[in-house]
């Protein structure tokens, strides 16, 4: 097999050739046939996370060399003896997305279905193990094995970072009262599904906010209720005056000013959902949190059942997929993460082997 690999932090991705592995246990084989390219990609490949006041948070080099990849999809080559015990649905053959977030499975997160936030031994696949950057990829679950049926390519696999990470905080504001503004702040491939997947779940209009002229268009493309610049003078007050305050603000970015724009733009009561990796610190007056009622919570990706329910969404049309790029993986994939670094890339792009 052939896979790209991070052989030091920072520096271009080093191609590598291993042999296939054969699938033991409950274990599977997915040839890849894409795999969508995120931001987090971007942020594993630097080695760091940008935790404000000049803080960083450094990724050991003992993970190295790692192969990225977090959004694979592809067809079951080869399953483990135990795998058609895990996921009796899925054959030899087969296509499919990977839920690439698998967790030790005994922890009391992932007990409760929630393996996403595992506590224990985490096997997140592009993150902890190796991903999908490759011709071919071991899964450590059959179970995360999600049919993807006749998506377009590239359309499941990135259904298993932005697609998830977007359904995951849209359902942490849907139990809300209905009718009232939703904003979501960054409309890259993760905002964009967000887009998505609000429409078809949120009872209320979306208001997009991007610095990016382009991915405002597209958003409003989309059906975003309007689409905002955050730099434009008086771009907060605006939104006060014409909606009172949105009842949520979901940031995609997660830099200090994305921050506080949405804690500026919520309402009295309302909610900021913090989703984005972009790095920085912010400082809250605490009496304000009490005073104005205001939830703040980080969500991260998403369950298995999530993931699920976004396949099913796509596959019946409920949730419309990103556009997608398609690049080449080998040979093509530094070239992408660059073009993604620059804000080169409305949607997604994913890499073909």
């Amino acid at each position: 097999m052939r896979c790209i690999a991070i052989a030091e932090w920072g520096q271009p991705l080093a191609e590598l050739d291993r042999q296939t592995p054969v699938p033991q246990g409950a274990e599977a084989v997915v040839r890849i046939t894409a795999c969508g390219l995120c931001h987090s990609d971007l942020h594993i490949h630097d080695g760091w996370f940008d935790m404000g006041g000049g803080a960083k948070l450094e990724l050991p080099s003992a993970m190295l060399p790692l192969v990225l990849g977090h959004e694979p999809e592809g067809v079951v080559e080869a399953l483990g003896p135990e795998a058609a015990a895990r996921n009796p649905g899925v054959k030899v053959g087969d296509r499919v997305a990977v839920y690439p977030w698998i967790g030790c499975g005994k922890c009391a997160s992932c007990v409760r279905g929630a393996q996403e936030i595992c506590v224990g031994e985490n096997r997140g696949l592009g993150t902890r193990l190796d991903g999908g950057f490759a011709s071919h990829m071991l899964v450590p679950d059959a179970d995360a094995l999600i049919p993807a049926g006749d998506l377009a390519l590239g359309a499941a696999g990135s259904a298993m970072c932005s697609g998830l990470t977007a359904i995951g905080a849209i359902e942490k504001v849907t139990g809300g009262p209905k009718g009232e503004p939703l904003m979501l702040i960054g409309l890259g491939g993760v905002g964009l599904m967000g887009l998505a997947v609000g429409k078809a779940l949120y009872d209320g209009p979306i208001i997009a906010v991007d610095v990016d002229p382009g991915k405002r268009e597209a958003a409003l493309a989309r059906g975003a209720a309007e689409a905002i610049d955050p730099r434009a003078p008086g771009a907060i007050e605006g939104v006060l005056a014409r909606t009172g305050g949105v009842y949520a603000a979901i940031d995609f970015v997660g830099s200090e000013s994305s921050f506080g724009f949405a804690m500026g733009a919520v309402r009295r009561g309302g909610k900021v959902i913090v989703v984005g990796l972009y790095g920085g610190a912010a400082t809250i007056p605490l009496p304000t949190i009490p005073m104005r009622a205001i939830t703040v919570q980080g969500s991260y990706v998403g369950s298995i059942e999530q993931a699920r329910r976004l396949i099913g969404l796509l596959r019946d049309g409920t949730v419309s997929a990103l556009p997608i790029a398609t690049r080449p993986l080998f040979g093509g994939a530094d070239a992408a993460m660059a073009a993604l670094k620059k804000g080169e890339v409305i949607g997604r792009i994913a890499l073909t082997p």
